[in-house]
């Protein structure tokens, strides 16, 4: 390998990142608002069970954009000698 293939960023890494960063404070930025304006009318166990979908939601998310990703790369990391 030469200086020049370390350097280089795979495909579609840089917009990976950007939508899990978006994704990370979208869901930190319901989970404010829905506290502090709708939370009151429901139980706890209710507050609790929106929190963990909205969380289980944007794993999924994050979970199925990272794995198509790192399927299609990882094969060509593993091939190039990449740990």
């Amino acid at each position: 390998m030469n200086v020049n293939e370390d350097l280089e960023t795979p495909p579609g890494l840089i917009s990976k990142v950007v939508v899990s960063i978006i994704v990370f404070f979208s869901l930190l930025i319901f989970a404010i608002i829905y506290v502090a304006f709708f939370a009151s009318s429901f139980s706890l166990f209710q507050q609790i069970a929106v929190i963990l979908i909205a969380l289980l939601v944007a794993t999924a998310i994050l979970g199925v954009m990272w794995v198509s990703w790192g399927m299609k790369y990882g094969k060509e990391w593993r091939e190039k000698g990449c740990k």
